[in-house]
């Protein structure tokens, strides 16, 4: 039995070029999750195009989860783009060990 969640697929361009479209997105799955009561799943794509804009929504949607009392689960994969931007930034620890996000289906 499957577990009925939003999700919210993040893929493409998730840039500062795009930060207003993709944070109106994530509102809206905030929104859907919220007068739904689920939880929120956020899926990024292996082989987005990010910068740190993206680990900065993220960030903020977690505070705005713990606020209304959603659960929300951000998955990516261990080898993919969004990986490699928080090795480069230097976030990898910090994300970790704030179990920010689950990579390849392990807490991370």
């Amino acid at each position: 039995m499957t577990e009925d969640l939003t999700t919210l697929r993040l893929e493409g361009a998730l840039t500062i070029k795009t930060a207003a479209e993709t944070r109106d997105r994530l509102l809206a799955a905030f929104q859907s999750a919220k007068t739904d009561r689920r939880p929120l799943e956020i899926e990024i794509a292996e082989d987005c195009d990010c910068d740190l804009t993206l680990p900065q929504l993220l960030l903020s949607a977690k505070a705005t989860a713990a606020k209304d009392g959603i659960d929300l689960r951000i998955r990516a994969d261990a080898r993919g783009r969004f990986s490699t931007t928080l090795e480069r930034a230097g976030l990898s620890a910090a994300v970790e060990g704030g179990s920010l996000v689950t990579m390849n289906g392990d807490q991370r």
